[in-house]
């Protein structure tokens, strides 16, 4: 071997033994450094007894990797590197344990975003800038908790607390609990899982909040030019009172009020917790409420007999405007009564239209009177079959129907709630009321039929409808149906026969 081989051999030994005593002298320069500081523990680091809350030795800083080196609090040799967010950085000891004892509260607490893209903001207050945005399911580092601005919903106060927060890449912020879920950090214990009932959107609420939903069948009405006024009215929808925490519903034959805790969302619709109702929109001007708890179907109109859900919309027309119109419309096809009156009397051409009262006499079905005013009065009525005529409740003198409801609207027939007075009490006292004309008839009966009129008796009535023409010189009635949810009179009741009556000629 030569001379060159040999000192080459000798450089690579001497090399490798420096290489060596470096790395020693490294390892231990490290060991027997200086502490930079302490630190406070804000992220636990998973797989360590480094847990949130802790006081722990700093050794190093490193602003180009962006970490500081550690020890563990069980064990005085151990060292790791963490990212700088993690801790909380003291100069001494006794700084960092003041601080460990102010944030203890907290130490384990954590919020889970319960929708995608809540915000950070800067400060306790939905007005001020946003510095991160939270992915649904991601977890903050809860700081503290804060004094901080109300929010509110659809005049509504929402539930909740503001929390001061840190995200994992160290921004800071503030956090409103109401769209979140706060959980403490256990052993060996992953964040929940959220999706399952998380808060629905703001806008979503505002727009149940912001205006009374009304029955789509009001759409159908406007629609066929077929409003019926005791179905097309201002105390029927859908009502959220955001500020009592309800969300009363109004139909015909049926109310109620649904006292709810807090709203979240399922799949498609919105859960009143604590209630049976729920709310899913069709579209951004239809919804459906549900307190069935199934997926009922719903016919057109939206709402049927003993149903427990209903379809709504959004209605930008007017109800009083509509009504009035309605009501001057129903006033006209009053004063075409009297018109088709006289003009049924045998001297049509010498008839006076100016007539206040009309009267009509019948053998079977007594005396009914009817005022150019819109009133009536139906007397000696007992040979009329029960349920023809609107019947008078014992001991009430003509003020109330059997079953009337409390909503005034048209019903379904089916048996009264009370018994009718005898025919012999019904025979001596008049009935007295309202007669409203001007039933929409469907296509079967408007080419049978002149028009339809309407009788209500009482404060709070039931009203019973009817069907005219006038032939031969008399008039013929018959009992119709009640009204369908689209406005229209559609078939007579089969339970009875046509009533005629003579004119009396005054």
């Amino acid at each position: 071997m030569s001379l060159n081989s040999n000192e080459n051999m000798h450089a690579a030994r001497f090399l490798l033994i420096g290489l060596v005593l470096a790395l020693v002298f490294s390892t231990l320069g490290i060991g027997c450094a200086r502490l930079e500081g302490w630190g406070v523990v804000i992220w636990s680091v998973k797989g360590t007894t480094a847990k949130a809350g802790a006081v722990v030795p700093v050794y190093l800083k490193s602003n180009i990797s962006k970490t500081y080196v550690i020890g563990l609090p069980d064990d005085s040799k151990a060292k790791i590197e963490v990212p700088l967010s993690t801790l909380e950085f003291f100069s001494s000891k006794n700084a960092a344990e003041k601080r460990a004892k102010e944030f203890a509260p907290f130490a384990s607490l954590y919020l889970s975003a319960g929708r995608d893209g809540l915000p950070v903001r800067e400060k306790p207050s939905v007005s001020t800038r946003r510095v991160y945005r939270l992915r649904l399911g991601e977890s903050v580092k809860v700081l503290s908790r804060v004094d901080g601005e109300a929010v509110f919903t659809g005049g509504r106060a929402l539930p909740g607390e503001w929390y001061f927060v840190q995200a994992t890449d160290g921004t800071r912020g503030y956090v409103f609990s109401n769209t979140m879920v706060l959980y403490e950090e256990k052993e060996n214990a992953a964040a929940p899982v959220i999706g399952t009932s998380p808060a629905p959107s703001a806008a979503l609420l505002d727009m149940i909040y912001a205006q009374p939903w009304r029955p789509a069948y009001y759409q159908l009405m406007l629609d066929d030019d077929a409003v019926d006024p005791d179905l097309f009215a201002l105390q029927y929808g859908l009502f959220a009172d955001a500020k009592n925490s309800q969300v009363r519903i109004e139909l015909p034959g049926y109310s109620s009020v649904f006292r709810f805790s807090s709203v979240s969302q399922g799949g498609d619709w919105l859960i009143f917790e604590g209630s049976k109702l729920r709310v899913r929109f069709e579209n951004e001007s239809t919804i459906v409420a549900d307190w069935s708890g199934t997926d009922s179907v719903l016919p057109d109109e939206g709402w049927g007999s003993n149903a427990q859900s209903a379809r709504f919309i959004k209605l930008d027309t007017s109800i009083p405007v509509v009504l009035s119109g309605e009501n001057s419309r129903r006033d006209s096809e009053l004063k075409a009564f009297f018109q088709r009156s006289a003009m049924a009397q045998s001297n049509a051409t010498s008839a006076s239209t100016s007539t206040s009262t009309i009267t009509f006499l019948s053998d079977l079905a007594g005396i009914l009177s009817i005022d150019a005013r819109g009133t009536f009065e139906w007397s000696h009525t007992d040979q009329l079959p029960a349920g023809f005529a609107p019947e008078i409740l014992a001991g009430s003198a003509g003020a109330a129907i059997p079953g009337a409801p409390a909503t005034g609207a048209p019903t379904t027939a089916g048996p009264a709630s009370n018994a009718p007075a005898s025919s012999a009490a019904t025979a001596s006292v008049p009935i007295k009321g309202k007669i409203r004309f001007g039933l929409h008839l469907g296509t079967s009966l408007s080419s049978a039929w002149m028009g339809g009129f309407s009788l209500l008796v009482g404060d709070k009535p039931d009203r019973e409808d009817y069907v005219y023409r006038f032939e031969n010189g008399q008039l013929v009635i018959a009992k119709a149906s009640p009204v369908t949810l689209r406005g229209t009179t559609e078939s007579l009741d089969s339970r009875f026969s046509f009533v005629n009556y003579y004119l009396v000629v005054k």
